[in-house]
């Protein structure tokens, strides 16, 4: 290559870096510009003025390239305009995942995102508007929360390391030894590596804890199963369905029952003396549970989106479903109008106080070719049907809202 095209080469390569350098002291220069609201979320109390809401976007979602620690606390009107943005610059706050109880219905429980490998958690008061921060003193190392979605009277939470050693250590064939602890209590479990749990909700009853587990990395192969952990002796029982699915997962506890289903299309009640009931329901064939939990809205039922894969087409879609449970428990689609299968939806959480639900809708073909993401925020009753939908911007990264 001759000299004038390796100057040709460096000029361009330089003019791209500088256009980088610009692009990222600009993003930080409008980070820095916007009012410090709090450097603590929670002395903050989420109360917007009528007709408005409170709207929290955790920082890597909004504004690439802006410094670390700012969630930005945005108050949208009714119609999607912005009306005021402001910066929480919190350090041991962030991106978010909500989870609530019918145990503590008021209650919303705040797990942080795992790449901040937190030693606490938040609950959200719905009365008083208020984030607490539960910190988890009990443990001789770092906790690394994975998740505090949880049924039941306590606080169940997941770790990501085992609370014996404080680190995740491979076991030959096996896998990783995690631990499930009781914040009340300050009780800990560890689980053995081949029964690791997996990311979905912990139920607890009266005598257990019980949760799923995925396949086990042994050579063997063996299935996931549905694990009831005794809260005296810590021994496990493991169940599976007949067939081997790709999945199970936690749905719903009553305190004496413990419910699951499998992407087989099999729901399952098992309760405390280990008896098993097995229903059959071709709606949850090829369907997986992992994107949102349930959120209860009575004490026996409640709606979930599920995403539904077609193995002919090899499309996949969410759809809203209801679940209840008792004697007769079943599982029924729910179609709205409002409702578009080729849109991605995240559930945020069920409002009890208002009887409202709040679900984030991302339009499918926007944030494209450095397009805004665009989408809107649904705001729909306890029938789930539609009460007001608002426009918003970057909707995939909207974690919380309040009004």
């Amino acid at each position: 290559m001759n000299r004038k095209w390796k100057l040709l080469l460096c000029i361009l390569g330089l003019c791209a870096l500088c256009w980088i350098a610009f692009d990222y002291f600009d993003q930080n220069a409008d980070a820095e510009s916007l009012p410090i609201r709090s450097t603590d979320v929670t002395n903050m109390t989420f109360s917007p003025h009528k007709g408005s809401l409170f709207l929290l976007y955790p920082d890597r979602y909004v504004k690439a390239g802006t410094e670390a620690n700012n969630t930005y606390f945005v108050e949208i009107g009714r119609d999607g305009k912005v009306l005021d943005e402001q910066v929480i610059r919190d350090p041991d706050f962030g991106s978010i995942a909500l989870d609530q109880k019918m145990e503590k219905p008021n209650l919303l429980y705040a797990t942080l995102d795992q790449a901040q490998y937190a030693n606490h958690f938040y609950t959200f008061d719905m009365h008083a508007k208020r984030f607490t921060k539960e910190v988890v003193t009990y443990f001789d190392y770092d906790v690394m929360i994975e998740s505090v979605s949880h049924q039941g009277t306590d606080t169940w939470f997941k770790t990501l390391t085992s609370h014996k050693t404080g680190k995740q250590t491979y076991i030959e064939g096996k896998g990783f030894p995690a631990t499930i602890s009781n914040y009340e209590r300050q009780a800990k479990y560890e689980t053995a590596p081949e029964l690791d749990p997996n990311s979905q909700k912990i139920l607890e009853t009266d005598r257990h804890i019980a949760y799923v587990t995925s396949l086990a990395v042994s050579d063997e192969r063996d299935p996931g199963g549905m694990v009831f952990l005794d809260k005296v002796t810590g021994k496990a029982t493991v169940f599976q369905g007949e067939e081997e699915p790709y999945e199970y997962t936690t749905l719903y506890s009553d305190g004496t029952n413990a419910y699951f289903a499998d992407s087989l299309g099999h729901m399952y009640r098992i309760d405390d003396d280990g008896e098993m009931t097995t229903k059959a329901i071709p709606l949850l064939v090829n369907a997986y549970y992992n994107a949102d939990p349930i959120r209860m809205t009575s004490e026996d039922s409640g709606y979930q989106i599920v995403s539904k894969y077609d193995p002919f087409t090899e499309n996949e879609e969410l759809i809203v479903v209801k679940w209840t449970f008792g004697n007769a428990f079943t599982v029924e689609e729910v179609e709205r109008p409002y409702w578009n299968n080729n849109n991605l939806y995240r559930y945020l959480y069920y409002n009890p106080l208002l009887k409202r639900s709040y679900i984030v809708e991302r339009d499918f073909e926007s944030g494209q070719d450095d397009e805004v993401e665009t989408g809107r925020l649904l705001i729909v009753d306890e029938q789930m049907n539609l009460i007001e939908a608002i426009p918003v911007n970057h909707p995939w990264g909207l974690d919380f809202v309040i009004e």
